[in-house]
């Protein structure tokens, strides 16, 4: 691939029912982008060629590879997206509509009366807030038919204390409601590969989190050089002294692609669904011929918001390691695709007003928990292609200077034997031994779109589980809006959008 071909990647943070916005952005970038590269005489440019998701962006992204991978195309993509959202959706209790009962009786909604409420003591919450803030209530306590259902509490056999409150009483909830709905709109499993062709499928990563050993882990449509679906993590282990080659402390395997067992990994909320289980293999020892024996462990896994909600650096990583390492075979002139994110973000950043009640201390605790914070990984990104760079154009301006070609062959192999025979001292993020040469491999120049969520005065502590049919629609609607706008700064030339 040439490096004017520019790659076009999707960052889906994670946000339960918050997931339905990054539906509506989704359909901004769906209507907006094609036009613009159509402009750009790139009518036949893939959409997106990597989708980097967690949680309900790991859901998301999945559902979007899994339609192009069996259409062929985007097109209906962002209708397959919303349809999802739609389906998972449910009414509240009462809502808007007032009740009529047997008597023929008209009995005012729930919102009517605390409008009323409202309008005397302006104080207390809007009634759209309420609205959202009950309907949350009901969903935690009875349910939603096709994300989660509550369990039996679980009792405390440690402290026995599952009296008065607050009690270390379980509550959690089964999510394989939401597992079903997932496999209802995505074939699994999930593999692909970069092609050249029209034939090509985007890439698939979504992250999650080893809880046993507190290691962010990324699972991978495409393969590794070797040829395999797996993720690696923990320390790195080198056959002997004299070889770099060696194996990774964990693999978890999957030759048949991507499952909805790795989708609910990245998905199994804290504390309020149980683990996720996966068979993991684990390093147990190397003989003297180098070679490794292995164990299979069953390992627990939760959401990957706990260490990266914004996957922005496993998407870095991933993207690099796949074009040196699998399609460079490891040279040293092995080129990367430069990279175009566009990152979705559900948590804002900036609050205008500060709330001094409880719920909204909790809303605000958490949006600053989760919101994006890959400013400084994209700095770093961009200042390691920079010194690349400098190093490059030093070492050509150093052998311009040199006159004789036995000199410069002289210069040349001292260079290469310092770049390939010395270790740094970093090391890989994953703990594998770093050489020299590998600082200087794979180039390659990152520009960042973030779309963040616009502020919503409305907004309560539990929004993650606010699945009422109202909210979802209004969340999908200010993703398109909100997307629409920035996508206006971006491409003033062409796109206009009124904001109201």
């Amino acid at each position: 691939m040439s490096k004017n071909n520019t790659q076009r990647a999707l960052v889906f943070q994670g946000g339960g029912a918050l997931g339905a916005y990054e539906a509506g952005v989704f359909l901004a970038l769906y209507e907006v982008l094609p036009k613009k590269d159509e402009r750009n005489g790139k009518k036949e440019r893939e959409l997106f060629d990597i989708i980097a998701g967690t949680s309900s962006g790991a859901m998301n992204g999945a559902i979007l590879v899994s339609h192009v991978k069996q259409k062929g195309t985007w097109n209906g993509a962002a209708d397959t997206l919303n349809n999802f959202w739609n389906y998972v959706s449910r009414d509240q209790f009462g809502g808007k509509i007032g009740i009529i009962t047997e008597g023929e009786q008209f009995l005012p909604s729930f919102d009517y009366w605390w409008e009323k409420w409202h309008s005397i003591n302006p104080r207390i919450a809007s009634e759209e807030a309420a609205r959202r803030y009950y309907s949350t209530k009901q969903f935690l306590f009875t349910g939603v038919p096709h994300v989660f259902s509550p369990l039996i509490p679980r009792q405390d056999e440690r402290f026995l204390d599952n009296f008065g409150m607050p009690n270390n009483m379980w509550y959690i909830y089964n999510n394989r409601p939401l597992k079903q709905s997932v496999e209802g709109f995505v074939q699994f499993p999930i593999k692909t590969e970069e092609h050249y062709d029209k034939n090509h499928k985007p890439r698939l990563l979504l992250v999650s989190v080893d809880v046993q050993e507190g290691s962010a882990v990324t699972f991978d449509s495409y393969p590794k050089h070797d040829g395999k679906w797996k993720s690696e993590y923990g320390n790195y282990f080198k056959k002997d002294k004299d070889d770099n080659k060696g194996w990774y402390e964990y693999t978890i395997t999957y030759d048949g692609g991507i499952t909805a067992n790795h989708v609910m990994a990245s998905c199994s909320v804290p504390i309020n669904y149980d683990y996720a289980n996966i068979n993991v293999d684990k390093l147990k020892a190397i003989d003297n011929q180098g070679n490794p024996t292995f164990e299979r462990l069953n390992h627990y896994f939760w959401d990957g918001g706990l260490a990266s909600n914004t996957p922005l650096r496993e998407l870095i990583q991933s993207h690099k390691d796949y074009w040196i390492n699998v399609k460079g075979e490891g040279k040293e002139d092995a080129e990367v695709p430069d990279l175009d994110v566009f990152i979705v973000d559900m948590w804002p950043s900036k609050e205008e007003n500060i709330a001094m009640d409880h719920d909204s201390a909790i809303d605000r605790k958490i949006d600053l928990l989760l919101n994006d914070k890959t400013d400084y990984d994209e700095k770093v990104a961009n200042i390691v292609s920079d010194y690349i760079q400098l190093f490059k154009k030093t070492r050509e301006v150093a052998l311009n200077y040199i006159r004789g070609q036995n000199e410069k062959k002289a210069f040349q192999t001292d260079l290469d034997k310092f770049l390939t025979n010395e270790n740094t001292k970093s090391v890989h993020r994953t703990g594998q031994v770093r050489q020299y040469k590998d600082l200087i491999n794979g180039r390659f120049d990152i520009n960042v779109m973030r779309i963040e969520r616009s502020n919503d005065t409305d907004d309560i502590s539990n929004k993650l589980f606010d699945y009422s049919t109202d909210t979802i629609d209004q969340l999908i609607g200010h993703g398109y809006d909100d997307a629409l706008r920035r996508l206006s700064t971006l491409y003033p030339s062409y796109l206009v959008v009124t904001t109201p």
